[in-house]
């Protein structure tokens, strides 16, 4: 597993209705978290030398569900941008919305 998106990144997320800012982490054994902006866990691998690809599942804060968060990745040094998709899920499994998301980062520390 390449290791170039290995560390914490502070992030701003573009989507519909607005940007907001959130901390995600990619560790060494695979997985991913976000852990400021929401509360999510999940898996990333490298897809090449400077790409890869992550996968978080956000608990919902204001109703019962998950936000599925799906996105490939390019490196450039201590920055990434990544594009996907986002989709709410209620706790019934029922989609409540879907939308495309991209996401600009810078590696802390």
């Amino acid at each position: 597993m390449g290791i170039l998106a290995v560390g914490r990144w502070r992030a701003r997320v573009g989507r519909p209705g607005g940007d907001t800012e959130s901390e995600l982490e990619f560790a060494r054994d695979g997985s991913a978290l976000l852990v400021v902006g929401g509360r999510g866990s999940g898996t990333w691998r490298s897809t090449g030398p400077d790409t890869f690809s992550y996968h978080i599942l956000e608990e919902l804060t204001e109703a019962r569900g998950t936000i599925e968060i799906s996105q490939d990745g390019v490196l450039r040094g201590d920055e990434f941008v990544s594009s996907g998709n986002a989709v709410v899920r209620l706790e019934n499994g029922t989609t409540a919305r879907e939308a495309a998301i991209r996401i600009t980062a810078q590696r802390l520390g």
